[in-house]
């Protein structure tokens, strides 16, 4: 009886824990090497309060300048979590000017083609910079 109840006991303990662990993570994907063109965001005003766009791009430069950080919202609505090489944020003399990361802070509600690593994990889709340039903004004749 003893035993039985040192096993239940046991069991309800291993049970709590895992609960109170919640789901397990899942690992992220392997990283690949990708270029995607997409409007810059500031994450701050787009997460909370959905803008975007020229009629925003003053309050997006002030925000990214501040520190904010930069997304980059894709044609179909993806919206990707940029960040910075690391190596360069360690160590950003052993690069050459620009960083490209930087240089997406400057460029809010613009068309920007990113090339980078890509991976994801939990849901949210990161895009570490290696390369950004400004897509030239086509003008179609009504």
């Amino acid at each position: 009886m003893k035993t039985r109840q040192l096993v239940h006991g046991a069991a309800l303990v291993v049970a709590l824990t895992l609960v109170a662990a919640g789901p397990p993570q899942r690992t992220p994907g392997p990283k690949r090497a990708v270029t995607i063109t997409g409007e810059i965001l500031d994450m701050g005003c787009y997460v909370s309060r959905g803008l975007r766009g020229d009629i925003h791009r003053d309050c997006a430069l002030r925000c990214l300048m501040a520190g904010v950080p930069i997304g980059l919202f894709s044609p179909d609505s993806t919206v990707y979590y940029l960040t910075q090489n690391h190596d360069r944020a360690m160590d950003p003399r052993a690069f050459g000017p620009p960083d490209p990361y930087v240089q997406c802070r400057e460029w809010p509600a613009r068309q920007v083609a990113v090339t980078g690593f890509l991976w994801e994990r939990n849901g949210y889709k990161e895009l570490e910079v290696k390369a950004a340039k400004l897509v030239p903004e086509s003008h179609t004749s009504p």
